[in-house]
């Protein structure tokens, strides 16, 4: 849909800016606190998790199984669990 139709494309990269945004705030919140090492970067985690979990729905979509999400989901927790564990 992206190639093909580009109000879509605009509208699918806005929405998930946003959801990308709050993810990178609620973690630059928690590196403020200390909560996250010095040398992790919450824009990059942020990045990678809405990347992750964006793969996750589209399996979980395409296989009509929730399980590709909850495995995306739990992964991404125990990362930020392991490193606010570093911190």
């Amino acid at each position: 849909m992206a190639e093909a139709d580009a109000v879509a494309r605009i509208a699918a990269a806005r929405g998930l800016a946003r959801w990308e945004q709050r993810i990178r705030d609620g973690l630059q919140a928690m590196h403020a606190r200390g909560d996250l090492p010095a040398d992790a970067d919450p824009q990059d985690l942020a990045l990678t998790m809405i990347a992750a979990l964006q793969g996750g729905l589209l399996l979980t979509q395409l296989q009509r199984d929730t399980r590709p999400l909850e495995v995306t989901l739990d992964a991404m927790l125990d990362r930020v669990e392991d490193l606010t564990r570093a911190a």
